[in-house]
């Protein structure tokens, strides 16, 4: 009897352990990542690259860390408030994703932006540049990756008054929140160099004609056209319209980086684009191994070469990657993972990035050309307008 007693409770040990040995075995919960884009509407373009480029900062770490997978659950928010508000609810409490990375637009952000906080998940914006978002609006649970809407614009505007010798400007934005906060930052740095905005020119978002605004410019009375605040399909029909309507060939013209973004609007663009410079926080051509890896890397993943929008797509994935890393993938000790996103510092592809005390992102502004070597187009580096600019 207590021979069989001993067998069967060898037996039942047996099992308890195997079965521990299951359980052991077994993977832990994917990390979930919520991606909050515009992948349809106008700003589509620019969703798109920040898409591939977040997609990119996951393959850098092989999809995994501590152990658990690193799961993107992508919704799109149309470029529309109402609708962002509505995916963003789903990314956190029906999906529960650790962190959300994006949106693209400001307006939508903006009508986020108080679920958000009360609801604490850390929130990595790429594209909403409106300044309130990392300043009076801010919260511990916010990072910006890209820069407040007056970063890269108020240098870039003495810049191009005290280095570029234009003294009197017409300044072209589009027409609602962030391209209104951008063009006015841009005037604000050409003025305060000492410069004269002659005329202020305002595109609707998503306008199927530019010929109307820019048929608006006065030639004799301005020494260059700045596009302070174009990006995504807007741009491209309004560089087109320069041409179109000879602007390009009577007069400078300088744009925001956004405007000529290597990969996704410089192969529509083409030869219109020759000779164009800008300014921001990226260039295609700068000679680092960083940014080398990085076009290689992207080029590689998506079948086109990585522009402005692909390398904030890209500093947003990693911003989160690196936070997941810093605690071993326990993303779900929040305290831990806000603050270890808090003291993200690394080299990327345009040099240091780390993050100012609103947690906004450092930047360094370049000035570029767009050129030609054979038949690619790209975007050279000129010079560089500052090293880690904070927002003002």
């Amino acid at each position: 009897m207590i021979t069989t007693r001993l067998i069967a409770l060898a037996l039942t040990l047996a099992v308890i352990a195997g079965l521990g040995g299951d359980l052991a075995a077994q993977p832990r919960a994917p990390i979930k990542v919520g991606v909050f884009l515009s992948l349809t509407g106008p700003l589509a373009p620019l969703g798109a690259f920040n898409k591939s480029g977040i997609e990119v900062a996951v393959q850098e770490v092989g999809g995994q860390i501590g152990g658990r997978k690193i799961e993107l659950v992508y919704e799109d928010d149309e470029g529309k408030p109402d609708v962002g508000l509505s995916k963003i609810r789903k990314l956190v409490e029906q999906d529960r994703v650790a962190v959300v990375v994006g949106p693209v637009s400001s307006p939508v952000a903006l009508a986020a932006r108080e679920y958000m906080v009360s609801k604490g998940v850390p929130w990595v914006l790429t594209f909403a540049t409106a300044p309130s978002l990392t300043r009076e609006l801010g919260a511990p649970n916010i990072f910006r990756a890209s820069w407040s809407g007056e970063q890269a614009q108020y240098p870039s505007g003495a810049y191009v008054y005290q280095k570029l010798g234009y003294q009197r400007i017409a300044v072209l934005g589009l027409d609602y929140v962030a391209g209104r906060a951008e063009a006015k930052a841009f005037s604000d740095g050409f003025k305060a160099a000492g410069g004269k905005s002659v005329q202020e020119i305002w595109v609707p978002l998503g306008a199927p004609d530019a010929a109307p605004f820019v048929t608006q410019i006065q030639p004799g009375s301005v020494d260059a056209v700045v596009g302070a605040a174009i990006w995504g399909s807007d741009a491209i029909r309004v560089i087109r319209a320069f041409e179109e309507y000879g602007v390009k060939g009577r007069m400078p013209i300088v744009v925001i980086n956004t405007a000529v973004a290597d990969g996704s609007l410089l192969p529509s663009l083409g030869k219109t684009a020759l000779g164009l410079r800008s300014y921001g926080p990226y260039c295609f051509g700068l000679d680092t191994p960083e940014n080398k890896k990085f076009v290689e890397a992207f080029t590689k993943h998506a079948g086109k070469a990585p522009g402005i929008e692909a390398y904030i797509g890209y500093t947003a994935g990693r911003i989160a990657m690196e936070g997941a890393k810093a605690v071993a993938g326990n993303v779900e000790d929040r305290p831990a993972y806000l603050a270890a996103l808090r003291a993200v510092d690394y080299v990327g592809p345009t040099g240091r990035f780390r993050f100012d005390q609103n947690r906004n992102a450092l930047v360094n502004i370049f000035l570029q050309e767009v050129r030609q070597a054979g038949a690619d187009i790209f975007n050279a580096p000129v010079d560089v307008i500052g090293r880690e600019v904070a927002q003002r």
